[in-house]
């Protein structure tokens, strides 16, 4: 992308100092590298986006590159560039330099003052007052711009009658809450309240961003009440210069789409992304929105502020539009609309942004440039969260780039990580920090990644387009997303601490209560497993089912006990498909015995077998019946074209030489092989024994034939011992590397890997 600067604009970026970008990942920060001579980015993640962001002709420094070990948290721009790996690629540049950041911080500001360095961007000191609702709204006031009506007051004072009040003095009962100090945007401090329980979910989540801020200092004291007014959520990007400010085209925020994760309970108004084709807006709209956003940038620019900002706006059902809050950053929607603005052959905001901070002198024609990006633009972009309220880790990394709908698949057609690599509508771009590996992990209702394309993507103001709608539903589809654990959980007795970096463990006030430590990841130091294994065994249709049992002893067993049992009175039954009435005596059975264990845990209850039903699987059975009784038994289904069994249990039966779960097993082996399977499964494990799951379970299953792999659903973890104690002989599991897995035995403290 090639863009002919004018000549003024061209001379000044010729006199800026090297500029370097800092963030997670480099896209954010790429707009400077097409226009400033002297540009590079500093990022941390190692992502395919940077790959093609090089392919583009711009210096890209990944820290993970280096060493993939590397771990921070959180990863923030003062922590980027903190390390020793940051450090030295700084000191090796040779050149005075200044960092470009999308916004300030207290960790930031700190660094770059004890090692004499430079960033872009206003203080914390200059922009966080005008990120106060509070403020914001004195402020809009004050410059006689249409506030919204509506009090603040301090969080404890808000009660179920001071909502009826406002509901009655508004007349209307639907209210806006904003937590006036939240300064993090997506909508994370705003909330849509009706009724009474509404309130109790208020403060529930209040204490919730109260805990999360603990160790940063930051208070939540009071929040904003106001009507809700019907209309459309808005933005406009600002950016506030020696000539004015400049302000954009009125564009459509989506908020609150289930579709993409971001319809929450918790809280209100999350952001989704923008939608320039929806809603186009009268030329007295957009007259009003730019009437405000210079009113606004002008005031704070007079007050130190300088570069681009967005103002959060409603355009209410009558055409008026109403200001709602400010976001003194460089915002989500920047990299698209400056990407935009470049493709209409414009300037964009982003180098007067810099050219601002950086006090380089430049000409303008004001009111051309500014008239210039009321431009129409043809695009969308949608930010796709996880919808789950659990911890997730992705199971395929998505190709960063151009993907097209085929039928009921995104096919991946080119490499990409902007918006001119669209050739038309019909594309769609994955971009901004996309994994070259398995494993990343998203927090509850977490962004996951940026989805971007030509035309647009709203339905309604509410509801996604059908082509945008089938495209998020694949990637969720593509991703192969389950659910892990994070913190410190019971498992019976046995404390399990589980983190998503070695750093949160070592930082963690329950690492001196875990006896096992679990980081969900590859720290190349712990024991690397899978959390569940499968058992499995192929199965030779030619060959008796005997002759493929490895174990000579339990073959010797198996022809001793199959006569045994026709003088003890047992039947074997077996069952293409159990009724109601035997699975209820089975689950007696199946409860008794588990439940007499010390550190049994009862899986399944009455209403399984129906809720399998309705799933459509056929649930079949290897019964073991003494005098009618039911004395044990295996039920099993097919999985993915497998038999498996699911759950078994047998009582004790003296004068077996095997037992009675040999010979279900076996006469289960023999069902498989007669109806045509190559393939066996034999329960899932928690691949790790030695505590609640005995190491002879682990014998008794090779002895069978069986070899196990992960779990079709299950993740991987680092593991480290802190209290091998707890295992009385000892613990085993599984480690490896893929499929291919090894028995691992820890009898003692001096063989266990610390922390």
């Amino acid at each position: 992308m090639d863009i002919i600067l004018p000549k003024s604009i061209k001379e000044a970026v010729k006199k800026c100092p090297l500029i370097i970008g800092i963030g997670p990942s480099a896209w954010p920060r790429i707009i400077s590298g097409y226009f400033f001579p002297k540009f590079k980015i500093l990022c941390f993640n190692d992502c395919q986006d940077n790959e093609l962001i090089r392919s583009a002709g711009i210096e890209v420094f990944s820290q993970k590159e280096v060493d993939p070990s590397l771990e921070l948290s959180p990863v923030t721009p003062g922590n980027i560039i903190s390390t020793d790996i940051a450090k030295k690629y700084l000191e090796g540049i040779g050149e005075p330099f200044v960092f470009l950041v999308y916004k300030s911080m207290g960790k930031l500001e700190k660094v770059c003052e004890e090692n004499g360095w430079k960033f872009m961007g206003s203080t914390m000191e200059v922009k966080d007052k005008y990120e106060n609702k509070k403020i914001f709204k004195s402020i809009v006031k004050e410059l006689g711009l249409n506030a919204i009506p509506g009090d603040n007051m301090p969080i404890g004072s808000l009660t179920e009658e001071v909502i009826n009040k406002y509901q009655r003095d508004f007349g209307q009962k639907k209210l806006v809450l904003q937590i006036a100090e939240a300064t993090w945007g997506g909508g994370s401090g705003t909330f849509f309240i009706e009724d009474k329980k509404d309130v109790a979910r208020f403060h529930t989540r209040v204490e919730e961003i109260r805990d999360i801020l603990e160790s940063k200092k930051k208070k939540m004291e009071t929040v904003n009440i106001a009507p809700f007014i019907e209309g459309l959520s808005c933005s406009i990007p600002c950016c506030a210069t020696k000539y004015g400010t400049f302000t954009g085209s009125l564009q459509t925020q989506i908020v609150d789409i289930d579709e993409v994760g971001a319809k929450l309970l918790s809280r209100s108004g999350v952001f989704v992304g923008h939608d320039w084709t929806f809603g186009k807006f009268a030329e007295d709209i957009q007259k009003q929105a730019t009437y405000i956003g210079r009113k606004f940038g002008d005031y704070i620019y007079s007050k130190g502020y300088k570069g681009i900002f967005g103002l959060d706006l409603i355009v209410d059902n009558k055409g008026k539009v109403w200001s709602v809050e400010c976001n003194p950053r460089e915002t989500d929607a920047f990299p698209l609309i400056c990407m935009l603005q470049m493709e209409k052959g414009l300037t964009p905001m982003q180098v007067f942004h810099n050219l601002e901070h950086l006090g380089v002198n430049y000409e303008i024609d004001f009111e051309k440039v500014d008239e210039s990006y009321k431009a129409d633009y043809s695009a969308s972009q949608i930010l796709i969260y996880n919808k789950s309220s659990e911890y997730v880790i992705d199971r395929v990394a998505l190709q960063a780039g151009v993907y097209r709908l085929k039928g009921d698949d995104l096919e991946f057609v080119r490499p990409g990580f902007a918006i001119w690599d669209l050739k038309d509508e019909n594309e769609f771009l994955v971009t901004e920090d996309i994994s070259k590996i398995p494993g990343t992990i998203y927090d509850p209702h977490e962004r996951m990644l940026r989805l971007v394309k030509k035309g647009g993507v709203l339905e309604t103001e509410s509801k996604l387009k059908r082509e945008a709608a089938k495209a998020v539903e694949v990637i969720y589809k593509k991703l192969r997303l389950v659910p892990i654990e994070i913190g410190l959980a019971d498992k019976r007795g046995l404390r399990v601490l589980f983190v998503k970096k070695l750093v949160d463990a070592k930082k963690s006030p329950d690492l001196e209560k875990a006896d096992i430590v679990n980081v969900v990841k590859n720290t190349g130091s712990g024991f690397y497993r899978p959390v569940s294994i499968s058992w499995r065994k192929n199965i030779n249709l030619d060959m008796q089912i005997l002759e493929q049992i490895p174990s000579k002893r339990a073959r010797k067993q198996i022809r001793s006990d199959m006569g045994k049992i026709r003088n003890l009175g047992i039947e074997i039954k077996i069952f293409d498909e159990i009724a109601d009435g035997d699975f209820d005596k089975w689950q007696n059975l199946y409860r008794k015995i588990i439940e007499s264990k010390e550190r049994g845990e009862v899986m399944i209850d009455k209403k399984w077998l129906g809720e399998k039903k309705k799933k459509g699987k056929k649930i079949g059975a290897i019964l073991a019946v003494k005098d009618g009784e039911i004395i044990g038994g295996d039920l099993f289904f097919e999985v993915n074209g497998r038999l498996g069994v699911g759950y078994g249990v047998a009582e004790r039966i003296g004068g077996l030489a095997g037992g009675l779960t040999l010979l279900l097993d076996y006469f289960f082996l023999e069902y498989a092989k007669n109806h045509g399977y190559q393939e066996v499964s034999f329960g899932q494990d928690t691949n790790l024994y030695g505590y609640d799951l005995s190491t002879g379970l682990i014998s008794y299953k090779f002895k069978l034939g069986f070899h196990p792999v992960p779990a079709n659903k299950t993740y991987w973890v680092s593991t480290y011992f802190q209290n091998i104690s707890k295992f009385a002989g000892g613990a085993s599991f599984f480690t490896g590397d893929g499929n291919e897995l090894k028995l691992i035995e820890i009898k003692d403290n001096n063989s266990r890997v610390k922390i």
